[in-house]
């Protein structure tokens, strides 16, 4: 009877997850298309060193969101998703931190731009890099704010907010390339304005989601933050190593090479990390359960691992597909100036399965309230990724920087496995 119980409540767990993650998924897929459209529009249009410009001046901001972002998004969740933070209470001291980080962001790049911009960012034009500066509130202020939908498992609205930027991005991309010529600062331009609309949605629909009429007490700027950056930083200095190991190629390869590599590279890259939908989709919906799985740490590793292998496995045959798909699409769609895009992805492949498989990973880890274990884990990925990029790239150009970053993914799954299974032990009142 005791088993008959146990298989009957796993069925109704694993009946609202299947449905959530499909649904997710399905998001993904849409929005990784408007994406690709975005991809092959710019760089058709403006060729493989207009493309290095967009990418290097897009990765500014996004840098500044994972430097700056003080990892209020995960604990955002993880306190939600535990129901130690009301709406009311996590909207506005999300609201008042993301207004303070991003001022500060702004007046400290503000002068970097200007002193040592040629120095980081060889040959990007500085004009560009102050645009991509425009567009970092919208993305921090969005990203404090969707968090908020993850951990109520919201999935619809927070979906929607997801969604919606790329198809406000793609629509800006054809008029500003194709309608009005304005070439890569154009495309910058509708990147903010995508940014902007995917802000004003996500503050549209809390303010939907917020049925609370009861009068809370909301904690001050003070009170609010030490809370949510205890657990914070923590998770921070982590997603801050991880972002830098996704990155590091793309801006090691701009140093060491030129930009028309950069703006070759770049494109295998955006295409080997949509096979990522699939464990993006699976690590938004599972983050806020296994967090709520404090009680039952073993179910939670059963989860884990079964969630490890479908979505390591399922990224594999997708892989395997891509691969064939590409060979024969890179000259038709992106031009023949794009051929060695098909060498670095190949390669690519095998760490892309393997962080498929660790992003799952790291939500266990991290939902067992230790999230500065994946912290110690990606100082050594990004040593490896760093190191091998360094020795690799001068040698073998783009093929090295896809070579060092599959090695680096595959020892983060590597070691990872052996830490979900210490979850075991971790007091489960903590």
């Amino acid at each position: 009877m005791k088993n008959l119980i146990e298989t009957l409540k796993h069925r109704a767990l694993a009946s609202p997850l299947r449905r959530n993650i499909g649904m997710t998924l399905g998001r993904q897929i849409l929005a990784a298309f408007a994406q690709l459209l975005i991809v092959v529009l710019i760089a058709r249009q403006v060729g493989p060193e207009g493309n290095g410009f967009y990418a290097m001046a897009i990765l500014l901001p996004t840098l500044m969101v994972n430097f700056l972002n003080l990892g209020v998004g995960p604990a955002t969740v993880y306190y939600v998703s535990r129901r130690e933070f009301t709406l009311p209470q996590v909207l506005v001291g999300n609201l008042k931190l993301g207004y303070v980080v991003s001022a500060v962001g702004v007046l400290v790049a503000l002068p970097m731009i200007g002193l040592w911009g040629e120095r980081l960012f060889p040959g990007v034009p500085s004009q560009l890099l102050y645009l991509g500066l425009l567009s970092f509130p919208l993305i921090l202020l969005a990203a404090y704010l969707n968090t908020i939908l993850q951990g109520l498992e919201s999935f619809g609205a927070f979906n929607l907010t997801v969604l919606v930027p790329p198809y406000v991005n793609l629509t800006g991309v054809v008029i500003a390339l194709y309608v009005l010529g304005f070439g890569v600062a154009g495309a910058m331009v509708a990147y903010i304005v995508g940014q902007l609309v995917g802000l004003a949605l996500v503050l549209t629909l809390l303010r939907r989601t917020n049925t609370e009429t009861e009068q809370l007490e909301i904690p001050t700027l003070r009170e609010y933050s030490r809370k949510t950056l205890t657990y914070g930083w923590k998770a921070h200095l982590s997603n801050i190593l991880a972002f830098v190991n996704y990155r590091a190629d793309i801006f090691l390869v701009n140093l060491l090479l030129t930009p028309v590599a950069t703006g070759i590279y770049v494109i295998a890259v955006q295409i080997a990390e949509k096979l990522w939908m699939l464990s993006q989709a699976a690590s938004i919906v599972l983050l806020p359960r296994l967090a709520a799985m404090h009680q039952s740490p073993r179910d939670r590793l059963a989860l884990t691992n079964k969630g490890f292998w479908v979505v390591a496995g399922l990224t594999a045959a997708a892989g395997i597909v891509g691969a064939i798909a590409l060979y024969w699409l890179i000259a038709p769609i992106f031009g023949k100036q794009y051929q060695e895009v098909w060498a670095a992805f190949v390669w690519l492949l095998p760490g892309i399965i393997a962080g498929a498989g660790a992003r799952l990973q790291s939500n266990c880890i991290a939902a067992a309230g230790k999230p500065e274990w994946n912290m110690y884990v990606s100082v050594g990925v990004v040593s490896i990724n760093l190191g091998g990029n360094l020795l690799l790239i001068p040698e073998h150009g783009i093929i090295g920087a896809a070579w060092a970053t599959s090695i680096a993914y595959g020892f983060n799954a590597v070691v990872k496995f052996w830490l979900i299974r210490k979850t075991l032990n971790i007091n489960p009142t903590r």
